[in-house]
C-alpha cells in the first residue's frame, strides 16, 4: 500500500504528535502533574546552592531542570516538554531498530506504557528509555557501556532503575533456566506476607551501612509508604494474560535476535517482581513495569501466532481493537487522565 519509504516518512512524523500529547497530558491531565508542577517551583527557588543537598533524596535532571528554566523565567510545561522529547524519541529509535513490526509495537506502547509513563510517571519514564537503549549495548556484548548506562540513569533520573542492573546476569536462552526457577521460587513464597521482612531487612542494612539521607534511602521510603493491604494479586485477568503471552512468545524463543532475547528474560523477570513483591506494591508496579516494558519489542511474535489461526489480517484487526479499547479503558475508567 505505502512504500518503504512512505511509511518511514508517517512513522517519523508521528514522533512529534506523540511528544506533544505527552507534554500535554503529563504537564496539566495526569495524576502526578500536580505534583511535577509543585516540585518544578519549590526546586526552582530554592536556587543552585541547594542543588548538592537535594540530590541526596532527588535525581539530578530533574533539578538542573527546573532550576534552570526557572531562572530563565520560562513556565513548568517546557520541563514536561524535555522529558517528553528525550522519552518519546528514544523509543520511537528502539521501537524502528529492534521490533519486527514497529506499527504493532507503537501500538501497544501507545495503549499503555505511553499513558502510564511519558504522560504521568515523566522521571521513571526516561529512566526506562535510557535502560533500553542501554540493553541494545548489552546485545553488542558491550557490558560495562550498559552498566554505566543503567547507573546514569539512576542517578539522572530514576533511582529505582538501578535494578535493571541484574539484566547482566540474564544475557543467554540458557538463562531461561534460572528465571523459570526464580518464578517457582516467587510462586512458593507467594503464600508469606514478605512486607515486613523487607521492611526491617532493607532498615538494618541502611543502619549497617549508615547511609540514611542518600538516594540509596529511597527504597526503604517506598517500603515505608507502602500499605500492608493492598495487594495486587497473581490471578488478575490482565495478569493471566501476561502469563500468556510469555507461554506464546517461548515458542519463538530460537528465532530471537540478541535483543529479543534479552527483552524475553527481562519479559520473564518483570512476572517474577509482580509475584515475588505482591506485598509492596509501589514496589512491584515500578519493577515489573521496567521489565515488562520489554513486551513492546516482543507482541509482533502474538500476532505471528494469532496468525497460524485466524491469518494475519485477523490477527491485525483483533490486536489493534484490543489496544483501542485497552487504551480506552486505562485512560478513563481507571482514570489515568484527570479531565
Amino acid at each position: 500500500m505505502f512504500s518503504e519509504a512512505k511509511k518511514k516518512y508517517i512513522y517519523l512524523s508521528l514522533l512529534p504528535v506523540f511528544i506533544i500529547v505527552a507534554t500535554i497530558i503529563s504537564s496539566s491531565y495526569s495524576r502526578d502533574s500536580i505534583n511535577y508542577n509543585l516540585g518544578f517551583k519549590t526546586f526552582g527557588l530554592s536556587g543552585w546552592s541547594a542543588l548538592f543537598t537535594e540530590m541526596s533524596s532527588f535525581e539530578a535532571f530533574f533539578l538542573v531542570v527546573s532550576k534552570s528554566l526557572y531562572q530563565l523565567g520560562l513556565a513548568p510545561v517546557y520541563l514536561f516538554l524535555i522529558y517528553a522529547t528525550l522519552s518519546v524519541s528514544i523509543k520511537f529509535y528502539l521501537i524502528d531498530k529492534h521490533s519486527k513490526d514497529k506499527w504493532l509495537s507503537l501500538a501497544f506502547f501507545s495503549s499503555y506504557f505511553f499513558i502510564l509513563h511519558d504522560s504521568t510517571q515523566i522521571r521513571f519514564s526516561l529512566a526506562v528509555a535510557f535502560v533500553y537503549l542501554g540493553l541494545h549495548f548489552l546485545a553488542e556484548g558491550k557490558k560495562l557501556l550498559f552498566s554505566a548506562m543503567v547507573v546514569f540513569s539512576a542517578i539522572m533520573f530514576h533511582v529505582g532503575s538501578v535494578i535493571f542492573i541484574i539484566m547482566l546476569l540474564f544475557t543467554t536462552k540458557k538463562s531461561l533456566v534460572w528465571l523459570l526457577g526464580l518464578l517457582f521460587f516467587a510462586v512458593l513464597l507467594y503464600p508469606m506476607n514478605l512486607h515486613g521482612i523487607l521492611l526491617e531487612l532493607m532498615g538494618n542494612t541502611l543502619n549497617y551501612l549508615n547511609v540514611h539521607g542518600t538516594l540509596l534511602n529511597k527504597p526503604y521510603w517506598y517500603l515505608l509508604k507502602q500499605e500492608p493491604v493492598v495487594i495486587l494479586r497473581i490471578f488478575r485477568p490482565l495478569s493471566l494474560l501476561v502469563y500468556l503471552c510469555a507461554i506464546v512468545i517461548y515458542q519463538y524463543r530460537s528465532e530471537f535476535n540478541k535483543y529479543e532475547t534479552l527483552c524475553y528474560n527481562a519479559f520473564l523477570l518483570s512476572i517474577f517482581f509482580y509475584i515475588f513483591l505482591k506485598d509492596i506494591v509501589i514496589l512491584q508496579v515500578r519493577f515489573a513495569n521496567i521489565f515488562g516494558f520489554s513486551l513492546v519489542f516482543l507482541v509482533p511474535f502474538i500476532h505471528k501466532h494469532l496468525s497460524k489461526y485466524i491469518g494475519s489480517k485477523n490477527s491485525y484487526i483483533i490486536m489493534y481493537s484490543f489496544f483501542i479499547v485497552y487504551l480506552i479503558k486505562f485512560t478513563l475508567y481507571n482514570k489515568m487522565l484527570v479531565l
